[in-house]
């Protein structure tokens, strides 16, 4: 079984946690029947369950899947609970869980990136089948087991060709001017959770997309090789961190703090807090005591948090950036068959001063943040938008257009006099066709001078460069 906390239902925080629950089977339904010692109130109600699915099972007047009639009862408990972290996974949703918390997937082994409404491979990833079947950076993918891919997400392009280890998936691809097929086996592929450089100062810079199985073995090399290079203190980077292994947070935490210092506590329903305290059995003996801040955001949660707040609290480091997403409930995994899996909160975790940041989240110590347009969500490039109408994509516009100096009006839904002025402007200034319209070809503009404008600019990062700085 597996104890997990976490930010998101599918994106998880587990470490590992023995309860004694008893699985009975009654007419085909799998019930949940507490740890030991339940009362004859909670074997009646155990009963009404069973009774009303025998009586649907045997006398609704068309035959049922009884599969989805115990699925249903299970999600109908646990819509009970009001608690959007406990749910009951089935099929993909539970091996996306899997693989976001094992930091590895099932796939070909390639990145990939959209680039004139195609999907076109950007690396391939050493020993994997994409690269020893031959693929290269700039080849277009056509298509996925017969599915065209024009026009498609890059979501949609990436879950076509992942699945199960073992299985076959056939890709139609374009090089230059010939196309052709290639038939990949799916193989386990190891996920990079943590990415490290150089800047400027010998400040080294570490980012951690999340929490997996290796993130602090990740963690540790990547300290070291910065270490060898001379590095003088360090940024470790969090934002948009959603969690994973508390376990791996616990070792990762522990490598910053002082033996004996505390880097949580986790408290059941019942009994007094079990507190997690740094030691050589996290962090095997290896400890950094070079100056360090920690980069947070409002994406940052669980493991993330845990690892922030316990830097912060128990060794004096300093925050910087955004309030964090605020995690703070544990979770415990029971997986009943290869493709189910129960996932039901069962504890809340503190921090180590013995603060709940559910729903509160963390404070930086020091504020910055990305501005507004870099938290759009991508532009519906099917429609065009003009005088006198009103939907999110039209507010999302107008933020965009002032985060690159357009439009200079208050932000709403519509679409008014000032929105097309902006957009004449915006349109004249990138040669584009002056409508005063938003077509598709002027919402990819925007989205590829937004990305570029991003790519320069980052308050947080800034914000810790010179935090560092000041503390030499």
């Amino acid at each position: 079984m597996k104890k997990i906390i976490e930010k998101h239902p599918y994106l998880t925080i587990v470490f590992s946690m023995i309860l004694g629950v008893l699985i009975t089977i009654v007419s085909g339904l799998v019930f949940f029947v507490g740890i030991l010692g339940h009362t004859d109130g909670e074997k009646n109600d155990f009963n009404r369950v069973a009774s009303v699915y025998n009586q649907i099972n045997s006398d609704y007047y068309k035959k049922v899947d009884t599969s989805k009639l115990a699925t249903g009862a299970i999600d109908g408990m646990l819509s009970t609970l009001n608690d959007p972290f406990s749910d009951y996974l089935t099929d993909s949703d539970a091996t996306s869980l899997n693989d976001s918390v094992s930091g590895a997937f099932g796939g070909v082994g390639i990145q990939v990136v959209k680039k004139n409404h195609q999907i076109e491979v950007m690396t391939t990833i050493d020993g994997t089948p994409a690269k020893k079947a031959g693929l290269k950076a700039g080849d277009v993918i056509l298509e996925v087991d017969g599915k065209k891919l024009t026009n498609q997400s890059l979501s949609k392009a990436t879950t076509l060709m992942r699945g199960k280890v073992g299985t076959k998936v056939k890709v139609k691809l374009q090089r230059g001017n010939d196309t052709f097929d290639k038939v990949l086996t799916r193989s386990k592929i190891p996920v990079e959770t943590v990415t490290a450089k150089m800047l400027k100062n010998k400040v080294g810079y570490i980012t951690i997309s999340t929490v997996a199985e290796k993130t602090s073995s990740e963690l540790k090399r990547a300290l070291k090789r910065l270490d060898k290079q001379g590095a003088k203190s360090y940024i470790i980077d969090v934002r948009n961190n959603p969690g994973g292994l508390m376990q791996e947070a616990l070792k990762m935490s522990s490598m910053f703090l002082k033996n004996g210092k505390t880097i949580m506590q986790v408290k059941a329903r019942t009994g007094k807090a079990e507190v997690y305290k740094a030691s050589k059995k996290y962090d095997g003996g290896y400890k950094v005591t070079k100056p360090t801040t920690v980069v947070i955001n409002g994406e940052s949660a669980s493991a993330a948090e845990i690892f922030a707040a316990a830097l912060h609290q128990s060794a004096n480091v300093p925050l910087v950036g955004s309030k964090s997403y605020g995690k703070g409930t544990v979770q415990n995994i029971t997986q009943y068959t290869d493709s189910d899996e129960l996932k039901l909160t069962i504890a809340k975790w503190l921090t180590p001063n013995g603060t709940w940041i559910h729903g509160k989240g963390l404070k930086p110590d020091y504020q910055a943040d990305y501005p507004a347009m870099a938290y759009i969500t991508e532009f519906d490039q099917k429609k065009t938008y003009s005088v006198g109408e009103s939907n999110s994509d039209i507010k999302n516009i107008q933020i965009a257009l002032k985060g690159l100096g357009y439009y200079d009006d208050k932000i709403s839904k519509e679409y008014t006099e000032k929105v097309k002025q902006a957009v004449e402007a915006y349109q004249e200034k990138n040669q584009l066709a002056v409508t005063g319209k938003v077509d598709a070809k002027t919402m990819r503009s925007i989205e590829q001078n937004v990305i570029k404008t991003l790519a320069k600019n980052d308050p947080a990062l800034e914000k810790a460069q010179k935090v560092m700085n000041d503390e030499k």
